[in-house]
């Protein structure tokens, strides 16, 4: 790993409390900066200024809607010629039908148990919230791990 590297965490407070500690007791401390910050209230701003936002597993917990301005805010804390890493797991990108059919249970789970509003979305729904959002997908990478897809994005 490079040293030099700097790492901001955005997250919901009870979320970073736990993180924290995780990072103290690694020794990442000195890297790692964590910012509290409520993600669904969209009149708050991500910081600034950073070369890449990474959302891995994350956008699939929210409705459509949220995720759009989720995007924008990452969009809007990127420098010049950054992007935007998105890693998740695309139910219509599975390399087995039975990743697939889980998948479909899983956001039968979000829908009904959990939240009521997130859910495993199909590859074509997330590039339509992209666009809407006014991000490009410039690369995809299909099955990393078991059954991720990760999309390279970047403002147009």
């Amino acid at each position: 790993y490079d040293p030099e590297v700097k790492i901001t965490i955005l997250d919901h407070p009870g979320q970073l409390e736990k993180a924290n500690k995780a990072i103290q007791d690694a020794g990442f401390g000195i890297r790692i900066e964590c910012i509290p910050i409520d993600l669904l209230d969209h009149e708050i701003p991500y910081p600034a200024g950073y070369d890449v936002v990474w959302m891995s597993q994350f956008l699939d917990c929210f409705p459509p809607e949220d995720i759009i301005q989720l995007l924008h805010k990452a969009k809007n804390a990127l420098n010049k010629d950054a992007n935007i890493y998105i890693l998740e797991t695309y139910w219509d990108r599975q390399k087995y039908p039975a990743s697939m059919y889980s998948l479909h249970a899983t956001s039968l789970y979000f829908t009904c148990m959990a939240n009521g509003s997130s859910q495993m979305y199909h590859s074509e729904d997330m590039y339509g919230m992209l666009g809407k959002a006014h991000l490009s997908v410039e690369k995809e990478w299909d099955h990393i791990g078991i059954g991720h897809t990760l999309f390279e994005c970047f403002k147009p």
